[in-house]
């Protein structure tokens, strides 16, 4: 061997072993706003710039070498990062690249603009994790502030097999007052893609917290807290048939709506909102939303509901709990599918508990121009109408249904037609033979559990055959019966002893388990 070339062996040797940036570990490497220390990036006392991550130069979507960032490396952030960061690789489903946010770490700028504070757009197998408190916000956004796009995570243009967890995504827009009617895109997270996962983040402050867009399959939306929105989360299908198909919504906690209000009603308050665009009830298809809570401060002019689903087919809503403020506003129904001019077909409404506001506008359930349509073990209370249904709509399941407001006055609806009775009720609808329906208490504790003695006890119909996984289970994941009568609402009685142990829906064990998929 010359000694050109033992030369070159000893310089690489003695940079390896000072930990040179050459050679710096691609598995793990820690990046903070500005180098700190070393600048090799082995911990964040020696982060490398943000220079370094927003360079593609340092990027490869195969194995990467030397201090390249690709497939099985883990980007850990440092502090507080006053630049936007896009990621521009993606992983393997082997070695998924991680953004992992370290304790304390976050990325705050005025405004995160059109394309993000964090871009994984177009890329596969990407994790973002934001750890014990990792955080994305603007500071510069909102009502008498800047007023452009501001976008927490941005993950359009076909983004796949990736993890949104565990981030709080604060102020993408802060709205304040009746007169502000702003009208660009301010989302926590705004996706297309398949086989995403955006679940146990924090969003406020924001028009949309998680919003989709087509094409859309197989992603789940799970264990989100989300608040001050004008849209919980909503999932809009453009003018394919199916451009949004095979997603869940589950276990996640929405609340906190009026402060999107307007004076000219220019936002339309959901807290889950599911939209196909081609008015021919095909625009999305085969969609489970269950155990999620939507509660709080609603509206006095702009809520259109809880729930909505529409232009749909094969959608499923099952142990929802939905909790509106005395007097508060609703449009259509707390809990809403179909509309009027569009017949959607094959959906399911199942074991839900709607309890209104008591105002004199709106319904617990709204079902308009459905077909094939099943209605079950519902409980429904304290609404103007409990249930508002149109004459257009075709049941193949319509029973066993508890009704309860403390005036019986106008409490069902077809299409302008009300009732005041059960039993005109039956008559018109031509279904709820088995239901009940009351003005006492319906007996349930502050979390909306059955009591002992409660009248939902045993008074829903067994859908153990319909084979649906979650369903089999209630909000609290407890079990229901293989054989015998269910409970109405979304909680099945456990006994005195499950109900002390499981404590406020805040802090419940929630049935994890994803629905089944269903079938292409």
């Amino acid at each position: 061997m010359n000694m050109r070339a033992k030369l070159s062996l000893l310089a690489l040797a003695s940079a390896f072993l000072a930990g040179d940036s050459i050679m710096a570990s691609v598995t793990d490497v820690y990046i903070a706003q500005n180098e700190a220390g070393l600048a090799d990036g082995g911990n964040c006392a020696n982060a490398k710039g943000v220079m370094y991550f927003n360079t593609p130069a340092y990027w490869v979507s195969a194995s990467p070498v030397g201090a390249q960032i690709g497939p099985g490396t883990t980007v850990h952030l440092c502090g507080a990062l006053s630049s936007p960061l896009k990621i521009r690789a993606s992983g393997t489903s082997e070695a998924p690249i991680t953004i992992q946010f370290e304790a304390g770490a976050k990325i705050t700028v005025a405004s995160c603009g059109s394309r993000g504070c964090l871009n994984i757009a177009g890329l596969h197998h990407i994790v973002v994790d934001g750890g014990v408190d990792g955080m994305i916000e603007a500071t510069n956004s909102g009502t008498g502030l800047a007023s452009g796009d501001s976008i927490g995570v941005f993950a359009r243009g076909g983004t796949s097999d990736s993890e949104v967890r565990n981030l709080t995504i604060k102020t993408m827009y802060v709205h304040v007052g009746i007169s502000d009617t702003a009208g660009a895109n301010y989302y926590g997270i705004w996706f297309d893609g398949n086989n995403n996962a955006f679940h146990d983040n924090r969003i406020s402050d924001a028009m949309g917290g998680i919003v989709g867009e087509t094409p859309n399959s197989g992603n789940n939306i799970y264990r989100n807290v989300i608040h001050n929105v004008n849209w919980g989360v909503f999932l809009s299908g453009g003018t394919l048939v199916n451009g949004i198909t095979n997603d869940a919504l589950y276990a996640n906690e929405v609340y906190d709506f009026a402060n999107w209000d307007t004076a000219a009603d220019a936002y339309h308050h959901d807290g889950l909102f599911v939209a196909g665009n081609n008015n021919l009830g095909t625009g999305v298809s085969h969609i489970d939303i269950y155990n999620n809570f939507i509660h709080g401060t609603a509206s006095s002019c702009c809520t259109t509901a809880y729930i909505y689903a529409n232009d749909v087919n094969h959608v499923r809503i099952f142990n929802n709990l939905l909790v509106a403020p005395t007097g508060t506003y609703v449009n259509n129904g707390w809990l809403t599918i179909g509309f009027p001019r569009v017949p959607d077909s094959d959906n399911a409404v199942f074991n839900n508990t709607v309890i209104g506001g008591t105002s004199s506008q709106g319904a617990c359930f709204s079902i308009k121009s459905e077909l094939s349509f099943s209605f079950e073990n519902n409980i429904s209370a304290n609404c103007a109408y409990l249930l508002w249904s149109t004459a257009s709509s075709r049941f193949v399941r319509f029973d066993n249904n508890i009704y309860r407001n403390s005036v019986l006055s106008g409490s069902w609806r077809l299409d302008n037609e009300y009732y005041d009775a059960l039993a005109a009720w039956r008559k018109a609808s031509m279904g709820d033979a088995n239901s009940h329906a009351l003005t006492g208490s319906l007996n349930l504790d502050r979390n909306y559990q059955p009591l002992p003695g409660s009248i939902v006890l045993g008074s829903g119909a067994n859908l153990s055959a319909l084979s649906v996984v979650a369903l089999n289970f209630d909000k609290a994941g407890v079990a229901r019966p293989t054989s015998g009568a269910w409970d109405n609402g979304a909680y099945q009685f456990a006994g005195v002893s499950h109900r002390a142990n499981q404590g406020s829906h805040f802090a419940e064990k929630r049935n994890l388990l994803p629905a089944d998929v269903w079938p292409k």
